[in-house]
């Protein structure tokens, strides 16, 4: 398990989150996955930097704001163009098509979304640490950090290992979350 710190204190530099290691490609791709130029790679929305997401996804939280929340998700046309042609299931032997991933994956991510705002909306929650499940996966125009574990003090109670979010993908500096978990 790969772990992020994201410190609480006042100091500017204590609440910036660390990203380790740098990812390898994945082993056992035997597909190419073509670059893509910068113009195709904007993200609309995302977050500059990990500590960014964190901070915004806290207070879109505490603030009930799911329309902030659904923007920090990954948009069909990011899927589409970004993250779905490097993804396994896209080539044989799956050869799945993109209509068929994208309604599975955004209705399980809108509703996991509806519930981490049922659940926690409207609470002070500070994000203190994240980890991911599993080291972080390179696919050549996006780095997908993968099922992330919060600790979090909410409403002044600690909690650890929670699943706030699922998981997350990067391209460049731009943050985005690729799913919300179902509790």
């Amino acid at each position: 398990m790969l772990a992020l710190g994201c410190g609480l204190g006042s100091d500017p530099e204590a609440n910036q989150a660390t990203v380790l290691p740098v990812p390898e490609p994945i082993p056992g791709i035997n597909y190419e996955i073509k670059r893509l130029p910068p113009e195709q790679l904007e993200l609309t929305g995302a977050a500059k930097s990990l500590n960014d997401l964190l901070r915004t996804i806290e207070r879109a939280i505490g603030e009930r704001d799911t329309t902030r929340l659904f923007d920090l998700m990954v948009t069909e046309r990011e899927y589409r163009q970004i993250l779905f042609p490097a993804f396994p299931a896209a080539h044989p032997p799956i050869n799945a098509d993109f209509a068929s991933i994208w309604v599975n994956h955004f209705s399980d991510a809108y509703r996991g979304l509806h519930q981490v705002e049922r659940q926690y909306g409207g609470k002070d929650v500070r994000i203190e640490n994240v980890a991911f499940e599993a080291p972080d996966q390179d696919f050549v125009n996006f780095v997908l950090h993968e099922t992330s574990r919060v600790d979090v003090v909410i409403d002044g109670q600690r909690h650890e290992r929670m699943r706030l979010f699922g998981s997350v993908f990067r391209v460049g500096d731009q943050w985005k979350v690729l799913s919300y978990p179902e509790l």
